[in-house]
């Protein structure tokens, strides 16, 4: 893709499938391009919309639900306004858009109907983050292969491509990092992760929480800290400017029963947070993946959350960059296997270039 304007197509049902959206944007946008990003559940019928909070919530509080839920993904068709949608296509006409990258597969049958209304060639690339078709790609195997999948993790061989941060800083030096280790059960708080918690408090680790919910928050031990997305934000609004936006993180602090609220600069403090961390321990998302990768973290994987996660796993222990937390535990909790992760990271980053830089060249020198 060579083009001064890419439209970057979201989903805020998972974050998984927005913030590196959101970081690609910020990328292009620092070097010239122009950006328009679009979340998904826009387009919904708002009681459908309204539902999805609730979702979240049932699949947080068990992980047994949201692995049934993750079985019966289907698209997405039936949950679209029509008068939405229709004026979203309207409006791509009339500007001329033709560069998309995609980011969740649930775009694909408007993305059909925008390819039989356009006057200009298009260039729609899809940028698969995992190492195997997720949900959103499943249901629409039967489209998605007349288009450019873009694999940062090329399935077939165990070397990843390309990665996808707001910036292209290099990675810090193991040595110099905290040594704390980041926790969170990804977008939507799921998963095992909350079990590791006072396993690894008991051990005496340093930690990084991050909370689904700031009552998940316990005393403060002088060693364990609390982060998490501002309740009051949604992928799918956008702010003042009229732009969607990372998500207001805030750190948590709780003495003597009483829970403080400490909200965090910007996103850019949280992303120094994982740039500092000696390994993240979480399910094995897309996303998650992407970090690993973009700064160098050691990845402790639990339980995966669907096949395409499982995959996931399978890849990234293949290419030496994470382990599963059953088997780091066995290794009495290994500090030297995290350093020959990072090492191997490290290596591996040396090798690659930002997706934004190797696929979505500018035409104006600023950029290229």
């Amino acid at each position: 893709m060579n083009s001064s304007s890419v439209t970057l197509l979201a989903s805020g049902n998972s974050l998984g499938a927005y913030i590196p959206a959101m970081h690609l944007h910020t990328y292009l946008q620092d070097r010239g391009v122009r950006t328009d990003v679009h979340v998904l559940e826009n387009l919904y019928h708002e009681e459908i919309r309204c539902k999805i909070n609730s979702t979240k919530k049932a699949f947080h509080a068990d992980f047994s639900v949201a692995l049934m839920g993750h079985k019966l993904a289907k698209p997405v068709d039936s949950s679209l306004d029509e008068e939405v949608v229709q004026r979203l296509l309207h409006t791509w006409v009339c500007d001329g858009v033709s560069s998309f990258a995609v980011f969740t597969g649930f775009w694909l049958p408007v993305l059909e109907r925008y390819k039989t209304m356009a006057q200009t060639p298009l260039d729609i690339q899809l940028i698969r983050l995992d190492a195997c078709d997720t949900p959103s790609f499943k249901v629409h195997k039967s489209l998605y292969p007349d288009y450019d999948n873009v694999w940062l993790y090329e399935p077939s061989r165990f070397s990843p491509d390309s990665y996808i941060a707001s910036d292209e800083r290099g990675l810090l030096p193991y040595p110099q990092r905290t040594g704390r280790i980041l926790i969170h059960g990804g977008g939507w708080g799921i998963g095992t992760y909350a079990a590791t918690i006072s396993e690894l408090r008991q051990l005496g680790y340093l930690l990084d929480v991050i909370v689904y919910d700031p009552s998940e928050v316990e005393e403060n031990d002088g060693s364990t800290r609390y982060f998490g997305t501002d309740a009051s934000w949604s992928p799918w609004s956008r702010n003042a400017q009229g732009q969607h936006s990372f998500p207001p993180m805030n750190q948590y602090v709780r003495e003597n029963s009483i829970l403080r609220t400490v909200p965090l600069r910007d996103y850019s403090v949280y992303t120094d947070l994982m740039r500092n961390c000696a390994a993240i321990i979480s399910k094995p998302g897309g996303a998650t993946l992407n970090d690993s990768l973009s700064y160098g973290i050691p990845f402790v994987m639990l339980e995966p959350f669907g096949d395409h996660e499982l995959q996931n796993s399978n890849y990234w222990e293949s290419c030496g960059f994470g382990i599963r937390f059953a088997e780091w535990k066995a290794l009495d909790y290994s500090e030297q296997h995290l350093e020959e992760m990072y090492r191997r990271l490290l290596k591996q980053r040396s090798k690659i270039n930002h997706l934004g830089r190797k696929t979505y060249a500018a035409e104006n020198s600023s950029y290229v």
